[in-house]
């Protein structure tokens, strides 16, 4: 049986560690001292078994545990932001294109539906999906950071200054002309920064091989 001592070991390493739900804390030093007594009855010291259980349940660490808890627990909420994020960039879409059509045969309607896509576009679908991206931790480096977020903005800019551009709204070509100014002189140097870094990275690879 594990003493008192050797539990109070087992609480103080799990709770000071990067778990930070209380119920998963509980379950976690249950589950330890569980496998911990199995191996103590099969004649291993307490340290033996405690590195023994700490190796099957946290190999990684305890960190691990925390990511996959709050995964587990959020699974459903981030499944269900992705499918809005990207069932509303394809209804705005479809709105601009629709309303573009619109515009060309002269058909009743089209500046709104222009305007809505391009206004969902800019403000709705575009943030999610750079949230969605920063969540989905796809970013290894500071400059393919950079290169969304600063795509995206440029994006913003451009396709707000076109829908005031089509409804003859005032400020819509400095709104464009930032959008412009801001994909050339910000977005593109690192975009073909982070083309130069992952060509160099493949020849490399390539060498070594």
């Amino acid at each position: 049986m594990i003493t008192d001592e050797q539990l109070d070991f087992i609480s103080q390493k799990v709770n000071s560690s990067a778990i930070s739900s209380k119920d998963i804390q509980d379950d976690l030093i249950d589950h330890f001292c569980c496998l911990i007594e199995i191996e103590m009855q099969r004649g291993k010291s307490f340290d033996e078994a405690y590195s023994k259980a700490y190796q099957q349940t946290t190999p990684n660490g305890f960190a691990e545990i925390q990511h996959e808890s709050f995964f587990l627990l959020n699974h459903k909420k981030i499944i269900l932001m992705k499918q809005f994020t990207y069932i509303s960039g394809y209804l705005f879409a479809l709105s601009s294109t629709v309303g573009a059509f619109f515009k060309v045969m002269h058909f009743p309607g089209a500046n709104i539906m222009l305007f809505s896509g391009l206004l969902g576009l800019s403000f709705i679908f575009l943030p999610l999906l750079l949230v969605n991206k920063f969540k989905d931790k796809v970013f290894n480096v500071m400059s393919e950071k950079l290169k969304w977020i600063f795509g995206t903005a440029s994006i913003m800019l451009i396709l707000l200054g076109s829908g005031f551009k089509i409804l003859h709204l005032q400020g819509a070509m400095v709104i464009f002309g930032l959008g412009m100014i801001s994909f050339g002189i910000l977005f593109l140097p690192f975009l073909f920064f982070r083309m130069y870094k992952s060509s160099q990275e493949e020849a490399f690879k390539q060498e070594e091989a």
